[in-house]
């Protein structure tokens, strides 16, 4: 008898638009889950690419970007010979113009010592160094976005004065500078025109050293004008980010959650009026309300199973439609949003227990429910 009854709310005429329309809920909780999943990866990956604890910036105080700091040229061999500085690397960084196909404007770096600044970072050349002020080192996402191939000729203009470098290495850093052009300091001075400042002043102290009595006393050697800021820490920062937007993301699923709940009241309370007839026979057959009861959740479980394998398909059938329509259109763009085992099972349990909790009331009250006659 449990199956036969089974069937025939089974094969009532709503079962299939409660299905639907509890699989949309679920469909934009995945879709959200998968979406999130990929920038939260993205911005994860990109900060661990670098890890620049310890690197410290030594700017003019009234700079409000690294192009506009100007600091004296013989600053940096205050600090150079301080017993705990592991790395000192004096730079002056300018806006310029580079001449290809059109004029485009780019971040040049100058550095006294490329060799040692690469080497730092972990960079890999291919080519060599830049020895000399005709010689220039191309960071590889500025090289491929404008098609700089090793052994080009590039003039680089920076106000009335410009100069010609040759592109002896192409360098991949993963760090900011890999959108950027590296020339010597002298470069960088033809350019500015001046020789007696410098941009800024970048270190790092040695390991085991404590960082604030090494930073108070460098503090102690800076003229007035200057500020010591530290470089900010991306992997912490990423990952607050990927807190709030987990924050936001169950807040959202809540909501979600709830409006699930509340469909699955609506399923079981319509369920119950239109299926008054069926309650009364299945009682004058001898079912009891346990039993009712039991055929009742049972297909509010059912709905709510198969809503769920739906709406966790169409969730990730939708966004990767989506995300390939974009990589069509945009050939630039590339988002590839994808969903964990763990949160498929957590959405569907989710879906089972909110569709249930929604359930209860309308389904214990049809345990009482009697046979009204209805026009035929």
């Amino acid at each position: 008898m449990f199956i036969l009854s089974f069937k025939i709310f089974i094969r009532k005429s709503g079962t299939a638009q409660s299905i639907i329309a509890i699989a949309l809920l679920v469909a934009i909780v995945s879709s959200a889950n998968a979406i999130i999943n990929y920038l939260n990866l993205q911005s994860e990956t990109l900060a661990g690419l670098i890890s620049p604890g310890g690197t410290y910036l030594i700017l003019s105080s009234n700079s409000t970007a690294l192009t506009d700091s100007r600091l004296p040229a013989d600053l940096s061999e205050k600090i150079s010979n301080l017993s705990y500085i592991n790395n000192i690397f004096p730079q002056k960084m300018l806006t310029a113009n580079l001449t290809t196909n059109s004029n485009i404007t780019i971040t040049v770096r100058g550095v006294k010592d490329i060799s040692s600044f690469l080497n730092s970072r972990g960079a890999y050349v291919n080519g060599t160094v830049a020895k000399n002020w005709t010689e220039a080192n191309v960071g590889e996402v500025l090289a491929r976005a404008l098609s700089i191939k090793l052994g080009d000729e590039i003039k680089i203009a920076s106000s009335e004065r410009s100069v010609k470098v040759k592109v002896v290495g192409i360098f991949r850093s993963q760090t900011q500078c890999d959108s950027e052009i590296l020339v010597s300091m002298e470069t960088a001075n033809i350019l500015s025109g001046n020789n007696l400042t410098i941009s800024f002043i970048e270190f790092s102290l040695k390991e085991n050293e404590n960082p604030h009595e090494a930073l108070s006393q460098i503090a102690q050697l800076l003229p007035k004008n200057t500020k010591l800021v530290q470089v900010q820490q991306l992997k912490a920062f990423a990952q607050q980010i990927n807190m709030q937007v987990v924050t936001f993301l169950n807040i959202w699923s809540i909501a979600v959650y709830s409006a699930v709940a509340l469909a699955s009241y609506i399923v079981s309370t319509r369920l119950v009026i239109e299926s008054s007839y069926e309650l009364s026979m299945l009682k004058a057959l001898g079912a009891k309300r346990h039993q009712i009861f039991t055929i009742m959740l049972a297909y509010i479980a059912i709905i709510a199973f198969i809503s769920s394998i739906l709406g966790i398909s169409l969730g990730i059938a939708g966004t990767q439609a989506v995300s390939t329509m974009f990589r069509w259109m945009l050939q630039n763009v590339d988002i590839t949003p994808f969903l964990e085992v763990e949160q498929a099972t957590q959405i569907f349990l989710l879906t089972l227990i909110s569709s249930i909790i929604g359930c209860i009331h309308p389904v214990i009250k049809s345990a009482h429910t009697r046979y009204v006659e209805q026009t035929l």
